[in-house]
């Protein structure tokens, strides 16, 4: 972490000008905070990559009467949902207690209504909030293109049951949707959810057209669900597919800034798809991806991802006495090979983001790669700040990079510049105190790196006592740092395989990754 390789940056341009993999991620587009490609969200290697490039449950025809669904899609690998996981399972009812609705009455207040026989809405119907309107087994339900169904009420989809919609279904804040068995929308569809739509156990779900979750809305998926190829889906609310849940996208998902995207059971995301997250994304630790190669998925500068998987790596107790081997790596080592980096041995990296008021040119390409090689991975910060609200503003700054990715490490805040060293210990303090705080409050990990010398004479160690030490001390067999530390950088010239040149080289004595996240720490909670 040191600014000593200024030597290296015209080499580095020229590497970084034929590395087509540091193109890919220092071009992203404008006010994304990451990289765009399916490679965000990593493969976990339980599905295999030969799966089939279908379109499950394809709706396309803009048709008055919509077209059925093609057979199970990707039988071969698709796990068996478990339809008790919901909680809740179908309740058949008495129909001596129900009232019969015809397709063209309308709908009066605190009655059950029920349909026996396949039937088509046509015109605009609203289902009040004290009702009921149940679709029995074996039963076709058709909304047509130029018509409106409107439920303030409870609609239940019995087992067996079809709902097939090609107009507009609207499910506003009062009411609910229970769907035991299928419910359909083409491409012509507009759907409007405001409350909550429960797909359950052995069930499917199937959007074509334009769907909105709006704030107070939530889609919750423990069957089958599928967003098809020229779908669009906005999501201010909440989508939810739980761990018994399969679900299979090819076309357009937008979460907003209040939006929230949550998966924890089957995610296939084929050729098609486009994910834009500039809300929340929660990758749960049950998770099971396939991820086409021609899949997008784009994290915006206001996005978070909080990826709860447990990394592959399992580090024993007795391993840290010694210390395990780690880096800390920043532009200045060009393009890195980090499933060599991998193999030699590394165990976590800790990653440049930024410095001042500036990002580091291979921050996403290195976060991204490293954590698809296995690599546990902290984050640090160079800073410049000559006062402490300057010092609050870069750590904001920082704070703001990294607010995308998952975090296993310590958050560092690298404090060493010599055109500071003038400032005096009462204002060095002062300014690591602001910008630590400001790591602290935001709910990471904090820890100060520096070497020994700016430690132990311009810094009031004894102010900073809360926050771990990453130790710089070089060319020496045990530091002469009296003071306790976590992390301690050895050498500034190690040789690692997947990496051209010098680099700073680890030794890690405290297991952080487990610290963090049963600390909460890291948005790991």
């Amino acid at each position: 972490m040191k600014l000593l390789k200024r030597a290296a940056s015209l080499l580095l341009a020229a590497v970084i000008s034929v590395g087509t993999a540091a193109a890919v991620y220092a071009e992203s587009p404008a006010g994304s905070g990451t990289p765009t490609g399916a490679d965000l969200l990593i493969t976990d290697g339980n599905v295999p990559q030969s799966t089939p490039q279908t379109e499950p449950g394809s709706i396309t025809a803009d048709q008055t009467t919509p077209d059925q669904p093609p057979a199970e899609p990707i039988p071969d690998i698709k796990p068996e949902p478990k339809p008790g996981d919901s909680d809740k399972v179908f309740q058949p009812v008495n129909y001596r207690e129900w009232t019969w609705w015809d397709g063209e009455s309308e709908f009066n207040e605190n009655t059950d209504y029920y349909i026996e026989e396949t039937m088509g809405l046509r015109g605009e119907f609203t289902l009040p909030a004290s009702s009921r309107l149940l679709i029995a087994e074996d039963v076709k339900f058709y909304i047509f293109s130029a018509d409106k169904f409107t439920v303030y009420g409870s609609l239940i989809v019995a087992p067996g049951a079809e709902m097939l919609g090609s107009g507009v279904f609207s499910l506003m804040e009062s009411g609910t949707f229970e769907n035991y068995g299928s419910a359909k929308f083409t491409k012509s569809s507009v759907v409007n959810i405001s409350s909550d739509l429960v797909t359950y156990g052995g069930s499917e779900t199937a959007f074509g057209g334009e769907t909105f979750v709006y704030g107070s809305g939530k889609f919750t998926n423990y069957g089958t669900a599928y967003v098809t190829r020229f779908s669009e889906t906005t999501v201010t609310g909440t989508w939810r597919t739980m761990e018994s849940g399969l679900f299979y996208i090819a076309g357009s998902l937008t979460t907003t800034l209040s939006g929230t995207f949550y998966t924890a059971g089957y995610t296939s995301l084929q050729d098609h798809t486009r994910i834009t997250n500039s809300g929340t994304y929660i990758i749960d630790t049950t998770v099971k991806y396939y991820v086409d190669e021609n899949a997008r998925v784009t994290n915006t500068r206001s996005g978070r991802i909080i990826d709860y998987r447990d990394p592959e790596q399992k580090i024993s107790a007795e391993e840290f006495k010694s210390g395990i081997k780690g880096i800390d790596v920043s532009v200045w080592q060009g393009v890195i090979d980090w499933k060599q980096v991998k193999e030699a041995g590394v165990r976590f990296a800790i990653i440049r983001s930024s410095s001042g008021p500036r990002v580091d040119k291979l921050f996403d390409y290195n976060i991204v790669e490293a954590q698809k090689a296995g690599i546990l991975v902290g984050v640090y910060h160079y800073c410049y700040a000559m006062n402490p609200e300057e010092a609050r503003e870069e750590a904001r700054h920082f704070i703001e990079t990294i607010k995308p990715y998952r975090i296993d490490y310590p958050v560092m805040f690298d404090f060493e510049d010599n055109s500071q060293a003038k400032l005096g210990k009462e204002t060095l303090t002062a300014i690591a105190e602001a910008f630590l705080s400001e790591l602290k409050n935001a709910g990471y990990y904090p820890m100060i790196y520096s070497y020994r010398n700016w430690l132990e004479n311009n810094l009031d160690m004894d102010r900073l006592s809360e926050y771990d030490v990453a130790l710089a001390e070089w060319n020496v067999t045990t530091p002469k740092y009296t003071r306790p530390y976590g992390i301690w950088q050895y050498s500034c010239k190690g040789r690692i395989s997947g990496i051209e040149g010098d680099v700073d080289l680890d030794l890690c004595y405290r297991d952080y990754a487990k610290l963090i996240r049963e600390g909460g720490y890291n948005n790991l909670s």
